[in-house]
C-alpha cells in the first residue's frame, strides 16, 4: 500500500467519522430514533479500517469513535436504561472492532503466504529446469578440462589458464547444485538428534574457514536442550551456511557466537556476527531467491535455509544493527 493511497483511506475514514458525529451533535437530543441510526453508522468506518489496516486500524477507529461520541452522551446523561444500553453498545463496538481487525489481518497474512508460496513454486520450477539443462554441459566441460590439464604437465602457462577454467566450472556446478536444491520439493529424513552436537560438529568443519579469515568461533550452548526430530544432514547445511555467512560478514580479529536456548515450546539457535549489519533497504529481501550482496553469490543460500527451517516446522528471523552485526535466530518446535 503506497503512502498516497494510505492517506486517502485515512482521510475517507476520518471524514466519515466526523460526518456521523456532526449528525449526532446537530440532531435534537429528543430525536432518539435518529441518534440510534447514527450510532449504527459508526460501523461503516470501523469495517473499512478493519479491512484496510487490520487490528491496529480497528482499534484506533473504535477508540476515536468513543472519544468523539461520548461527550455528546455525557451531555444527555440521565442514568436510566438508555444510558446503560449505550454503554453496552460501546463495549460491543470495541469487541466487534477487535474481532474484525484480527480476522482481516489473519486473512491478509494467509493471502500473502499463499501468493508467496505460489511465486516460489513457479520460481523453483523454472530454476530446476534451467539447472537440469546446465548440469550436463558443465560436467562435460569439467571432465574434458581435467583431462587436458593432466596432459599439459610441462606447460605452466596453459595449466594456469585451465586452472581458472576448472575453478569457474566448479563455481557454476555449486550454483547448479543450489538451484536444484531450491527447485525440488523437500523430503526430510528425520531422526532424534542433539542440536548441540550438530553445532559442535559443524563448527569443527567451519574452523579452517574462520581461521583463514581471522575470525574466532565461540559457543554458548544450553545443556538442558531436548533431543529434536531433525533431518541432520539438511540442518547441518543450514547451520554451515549461516556460520560461513557470519564469518564472511565479520572483520579479522572479530568473533562469531553460536548460542542455543530452550523453553517448554521451542528451541532457539542463534548465530551472531560482528559485521557491519544489513542495510535497511536490504532487510525485506534477505530471504528472497537470487538476492545477494556477496560477490559471486547465487542468492539461493538463505532462500534454501528458510525452506529447510520451515519444513521442520520452524521459523527463521534476524535482527541487525548498523556497524554492530547481525543475529540470525532459528526457532524450532521443542516437541
Amino acid at each position: 500500500m503506497n503512502s498516497k493511497s494510505t492517506w486517502l483511506k485515512i482521510g475517507l475514514i476520518s471524514g466519515i467519522l466526523v460526518g456521523i458525529t456532526l449528525f449526532h451533535y446537530l440532531t435534537a437530543p429528543y430525536e432518539v430514533e435518529h441518534h440510534a441510526v447514527h450510532r449504527r453508522l459508526y460501523y461503516l468506518p470501523l469495517v473499512l479500517a478493519s479491512f484496510w489496516f487490520g487490528i491496529k486500524g480497528a482499534a484506533v477507529v473504535s477508540l476515536s469513535t468513543i472519544a468523539i461520541y461520548f461527550p455528546f452522551e455525557i451531555q444527555r446523561w440521565r442514568g436510566d436504561f438508555h444510558n446503560f444500553d449505550t454503554l453496552l453498545e460501546a463495549g460491543l463496538f470495541v469487541f466487534v472492532a477487535l474481532t474484525l481487525g484480527y480476522l482481516s489481518e489473519r486473512e491478509r497474512k494467509a493471502h500473502a503466504a499463499r501468493v508467496e508460496a505460489e511465486k516460489l513454486a513457479a520460481i523453483g520450477k523454472a530454476v530446476s529446469e534451467i539447472a537440469h539443462d546446465m548440469k550436463s554441459p558443465l560436467v562435460a566441460i569439467g571432465g574434458f578440462a581435467n583431462q587436458v590439464f593432466r596432459k599439459l604437465s610441462g606447460d605452466e602457462s596453459s595449466q594456469k589458464k585451465l586452472q581458472v577454467v576448472l575453478q569457474e566450472t566448479k563455481k557454476l556446478e555449486e550454483m547448479v547444485k543450489d538451484m536444484l536444491e531450491f527447485g525440488r520439493p523437500l523430503e526430510l529424513h528425520r531422526s532424534r538428534a542433539s542440536l548441540n552436537d550438530l553445532v559442535t560438529e559443524t563448527l569443527e568443519v567451519a574452523k579452517p574457514i574462520a581461521g583463514k579469515a581471522g575470525v574466532e568461533l565461540k559457543t554458548d550452548l544450553d545443556k538442558s536442550l531436548p533431543l529434536l526430530e531433525l533431518d541432520v544432514s539438511r540442518m547441518g547445511k543450514v547451520l554451515m551456511n549461516l556460520v560461513v555467512n557470519a564469518v564472511e560478514a565479520s572483520e579479522s580479529h572479530k568473533e562469531v557466537m553460536v548460542r542455543t536456548r530452550s523453553s517448554k515450546l521451542q528451541v532457539l539457535l542463534e548465530i551472531e556476527d560482528q559485521g557491519h549489519g544489513i542495510s535497511e533497504e536490504d532487510r525485506d529481501h534477505v530471504f528472497q531467491p537470487f538476492f545477494s550482496r556477496k560477490k559471486g553469490g547465487t542468492g539461493l543460500g538463505l532462500a534454501n535455509v528458510k525452506k529447510i527451517v520451515e519444513a521442520h516446522g520452524g521459523k527463521i528471523t534476524f535482527h541487525s544493527k548498523a556497524n554492530q552485526g547481525t543475529t540470525f535466530v532459528i526457532s524450532l518446535p521443542a516437541q
